[in-house]
């Protein structure tokens, strides 16, 4: 493990912080690109991005009321820290459900009716492929249970192997993003599908992942992660089982 990457005149940089904000810029690099591609203004990206961001640090601190609770409220309202290199921002999951919840309500107030935020999608996939390294890097959470696979890890402090599952999450995230890239241009994957899409996707993985993670069972042999991953796939799935209001065009079509 490489917790400090390297010191520059006596100040650690440490492999957390490094790259989480590499995995932050990849993420505004290809947001940047696709938004350009797919003709949305400087003028209304920018803000999108923006709200996008501040949505995923607050959701990621806020989540932890949720995966740990009131003893994490310290950590959460300690405002100064939560960009501190050190520390990180919290948790994924959070900042994937305010990145989305931020990024809405400011392509909303842009004027548009409809989500522009799709962009984000293989964004975020991208960001955390990048960002999960610096995870392993730093032996984040003791990175996963024990087991005697072949790419099993030792990380300090313990005499066995575990499993390296940020690795595993950096993976997937870059497939996912491949996947994301791919389809993108489907008609039926725009106004916000493809973002939808790659939060569902991301969702089932980390539930499956979880069982080799070191997080906490709450409940019924399941984590507090995989709770929340549940209840993002059937919000998700609520929103489009949801009743339909007939477009103009399909009105028009039962006049004629």
């Amino acid at each position: 493990m490489m917790p400090v990457l390297f010191v520059i005149g006596g100040m650690p940089i440490y492999s957390h912080g490094f790259f989480l904000t590499l995995g932050v810029l990849a993420c505004v690099a290809f947001f940047a690109y696709d938004a350009r591609r797919r003709h949305i203004p400087a003028s209304e990206a920018l803000p999108i991005a923006l709200g996008a961001f501040a949505g995923a640090i607050l959701g990621a601190r806020i989540a932890m009321l949720f995966f740990a609770g009131w003893d994490a409220a310290t950590f959460v309202l300690e405002y100064l820290s939560y960009f501190d290199p050190a520390v990180g921002p919290g948790s994924i999951l959070g900042a994937v459900v305010g990145a989305y919840a931020g990024g809405y309500i400011l392509s909303r107030s842009v004027g548009h009716a409809t989500c522009t935020c799709d962009s984000f999608a293989p964004a975020m996939a991208l960001g955390m492929a990048v960002g999960r390294i610096g995870d392993f890097l730093s032996a984040e959470d003791g990175l996963g249970k024990a087991t005697d696979l072949p790419w099993a890890v030792q990380v300090p402090g313990v005499d066995y192997l575990v499993h390296p599952s940020p690795l595993y999450d950096a993976a997937f995230s870059l497939t996912w993003f491949g996947v994301l890239v791919a389809l993108r241009a489907h008609p039926r994957l725009q106004d916000g599908n493809l973002l939808k899409l790659g939060i569902a996707g991301y969702a089932v993985f980390r539930f499956c992942v979880e069982f080799v993670r070191n997080n906490d069972v709450v409940a019924f042999g399941l984590t507090a992660q995989q709770y929340a991953c549940v209840l993002m796939l059937v919000a998700l799935s609520l929103y489009y089982l949801r009743p339909r209001k007939p477009t103009a065009k399909a009105h028009l079509g039962q006049l004629t």
